[in-house]
């Protein structure tokens, strides 16, 4: 049986490296790091407020009437016991208030401004459409609890006026901390 030797070559046109042997390794980068190479992957901080049991510890909300905003990870913890809901609403019509986040792009040498609104405590979006509910895990000394990091792999996918957020049931009495991760795509 003979063997024809292949050349790879990327959209980019830059053609695969082999071995000796003529083995080739093939990468396929993760949607959030393809989208942090060309500038378009954030990341939502809210550190430390007291919210109330009505509040959203965090919420991102897409505003971009050309782009969808893909959630690919989520990490949060808070200083009690209880349980953090995962959320996906409609913010259209609505007036979102609370302490206004801006989005890090992870490519800080792309610059570029997330196409998004995001606030810590935020007042106004419905605590409907929860697609995930988390038991909190136990606090270290009742200060911080462990830090606790969900996996979306994109599959929250949020058109303009639509909103990712954080809920928790109990209000944190001085302490939690959440980040949302998420890029951008053509809509």
């Amino acid at each position: 049986m003979a063997f024809t030797q292949a050349m790879i070559v990327g959209a980019s046109g830059n053609t695969m490296n082999v071995n000796d042997a003529n083995e080739g390794l093939v990468y396929n980068p993760t949607g959030i790091m393809r989208a942090s190479l060309l500038g378009n992957a954030y990341s939502w901080p809210a550190v430390s407020a007291n919210i109330d049991t009505t509040d959203c510890m965090i919420l991102v909300a897409n505003t971009s009437s050309s782009k969808n905003l893909v959630i690919s990870y989520v990490m949060f913890q808070g200083d009690i016991v209880g349980n953090m809901n995962c959320k996906i609403c409609s913010v259209a019509g609505l007036t979102l208030a609370g302490t206004a986040i801006v989005g890090v792009n992870l490519n800080p040498s792309a610059g570029g401004v997330a196409p998004a609104s995001a606030f810590a405590d935020e007042t106004a979006s419905p605590a409907t459409s929860i697609i995930y509910a988390h038991a909190q895990s136990l606090p270290y000394a009742a200060v911080a609890g462990i830090m606790n990091r969900v996996n979306f792999d994109d599959a929250i996918i949020l058109g303009q006026n639509y909103a990712f957020g954080i809920d928790t049931i109990l209000e944190p009495a001085a302490k939690f901390e959440a980040t949302v991760f998420g890029y951008f795509i053509d809509a």
